[in-house]
C-alpha cells in the first residue's frame, strides 16, 4: 500500500512540475521568438501573395458556399488595407502601382526566400486555427514543449492520472491535439487558406528559388534540393491532414527553415521584448 502511495505521489509531483514548466514555456514563447530578419520588400510581397490567395478562395467558393466566400473576402479586405498602407509614401492608387511594379521587378531570390518564410508562418497559423490549437506553432520555443509531451506520453500511468484531474483537462486535450494525426477540421476557411498558401509557396519556389540553384555554389545546391523535398512533404501532410501539428511544426522549424537559411543566406534574429536582437552569421 505504501509503495502504491509513493508511486502515485511521485507521478503527481512529476505532472505538477510539467504543468509549471508548460506555463513557463507559454510565457517565454512571447519573449524568445525566433524568426528571420525581414525587410520592407519581403513584407510587401508577402502581403500581396496572401491577398491574392484570399481573393481567389473567395471567388472559388462563390456561390456554392457563401459563408466560406465571405470569410475569405473579409480576410482579403483586411490584407488589402494592410498592403495599401504598408508604405507611408503611398497616398493614392498610382503610388501603390508604382511601389508594386518596383517590388515585382527588383526582388531577388533572397527576397522571395523571406516571402516563403513569411507564408510558412501563415500556413502554421492557419493549420493551428483550423484545428483550434492554442499552441503557437510558429514559435521555436514550443519545440521544447513537444519533447516534454513525447516523454510524458511514453509513461501511461502519468497520462492516466493527469487525464483524471479536472484542472488539467484543458491542457491534456491541447497536448493530445498536438501529437494526434486524427484531428478534426473546425475552421475550414483557415484550412483552405493554409493549403492554398502551400500552393503559392510551391509556385514561388519553382519560379524564383529553384532556378537560382543553376548559379549557386555546391554548398547551397544541397539545401535547395532538400528544401524542395521538404516543402512537398509539408504539402502532403497538410493537404491530407494526416500529420500531427507537432510533426508539421518540427518539419518547418528543423528542416525547412535551416534549408532556407543555408540556401539563400537568410539572417535570423532573437527578439527579447524589443530589447535585444541577435543576428546569426550566414551559413
Amino acid at each position: 500500500m505504501k509503495k502504491i502511495n509513493v508511486i502515485e505521489f511521485t507521478s503527481i509531483f512529476i505532472i505538477a512540475i510539467f504543468v509549471i514548466s508548460f506555463s513557463m514555456f507559454d510565457q517565454l514563447s512571447q519573449v524568445f521568438a525566433h524568426s528571420f530578419t525581414s525587410d520592407d520588400s519581403s513584407y510587401f510581397l508577402g502581403l500581396d501573395k496572401r491577398t491574392k490567395v484570399e481573393l481567389e478562395l473567395a471567388e472559388k467558393n462563390y456561390p456554392l458556399n457563401i459563408t466560406l466566400s465571405m470569410d475569405h473576402s473579409d480576410n482579403a479586405a483586411r490584407l488589402v488595407y494592410d498592403i495599401y498602407y504598408a508604405d507611408d509614401d503611398i497616398v493614392e492608387d498610382k503610388d501603390f502601382i508604382k511601389r508594386y511594379n518596383k517590388e515585382i521587378s527588383s526582388s531577388n531570390s533572397t527576397t522571395y526566400a523571406l516571402v516563403v518564410a513569411d507564408l510558412l508562418d501563415e500556413v502554421l497559423r492557419g493549420y493551428a486555427d483550423a484545428l483550434v490549437i492554442d499552441t503557437d506553432l510558429t514559435n521555436m520555443s514550443n519545440l521544447v514543449l513537444l519533447d516534454e509531451l513525447k516523454n510524458i506520453t511514453k509513461q501511461p500511468e502519468l497520462t492516466s492520472i493527469s487525464s483524471n484531474n479536472s484542472d488539467n483537462e484543458g491542457s491534456v486535450a491541447e497536448h493530445s491535439k498536438l501529437l494526434s494525426t486524427n484531428n478534426s477540421i473546425f475552421n475550414y476557411a483557415d484550412f483552405e487558406t493554409a493549403k492554398a498558401l502551400l500552393v503559392e509557396i510551391k509556385n514561388i519556389f519553382e519560379n524564383h528559388l529553384k532556378s537560382s540553384s543553376n548559379n549557386a555554389t555546391s554548398q547551397s545546391i544541397i539545401p535547395i534540393s532538400k528544401l524542395e523535398k521538404d516543402l512537398e512533404k509539408l504539402t502532403n501532410i497538410i493537404h491530407h491532414n494526416n500529420g500531427s501539428p507537432a510533426e508539421v511544426m518540427e518539419l518547418v522549424h528543423l528542416q525547412i527553415h535551416p534549408s532556407l537559411q543555408k540556401g539563400f543566406g537568410l539572417q535570423t534574429k532573437m527578439n527579447m521584448n524589443g530589447q535585444m536582437n541577435m543576428n546569426d552569421d550566414k551559413n
